[in-house]
């Protein structure tokens, strides 16, 4: 099973993401697509996943800006197909633009966490989201 799929096009996001979950115990599973359109693809299993049966993350971080397809554009489609519809999705976000996360909740985001400036920040905002979507919750699947 995978736990996390990470959405995140900037490489320092994602090599910071990767160190993090490396420091948890025990280390969560984690996939790391550097666009929108590839988590598309990845969840609704079409494009270059077509026929195959990737598994569904626990959970799915996304940021907004990212190249192909948005965040926004992410939740979206997730939403609105029957396997991916009640995927946990949090934004995990530099924005803290009031209009950018009523979007994200009007369009099915669970939670929006706004990326913190240290490193000692994101590493507590890390541990408690993956102690809360990965240890604490439970997702419904139908």
């Amino acid at each position: 099973m995978l736990d996390i799929l990470y959405i995140e096009d900037n490489s320092d996001e994602a090599d910071i993401f990767r160190r993090l979950m490396g420091l948890m115990t025990p280390s969560p599973s984690y996939l790391i697509l550097p666009s929108g359109s590839q988590a598309i693809d990845y969840l609704l299993q079409q494009g270059s996943y077509q026929g195959q049966s990737p598994r569904l993350p626990n959970l799915v971080l996304i940021d907004l800006k990212l190249p192909g397809h948005s965040g926004f554009e992410v939740i979206q489609q997730v939403r609105a197909s029957s396997r991916t519809r009640y995927l946990p999705l949090v934004v995990y976000s530099s924005s803290e633009n009031p209009k950018d996360m009523r979007r994200a909740y009007d369009l099915g985001a669970n939670a929006y966490l706004i990326k913190p400036e240290s490193y000692h920040q994101v590493s507590a905002m890390m541990q408690q989201a993956v102690d809360f979507w990965l240890k604490q919750s439970r997702s419904y699947v139908p």
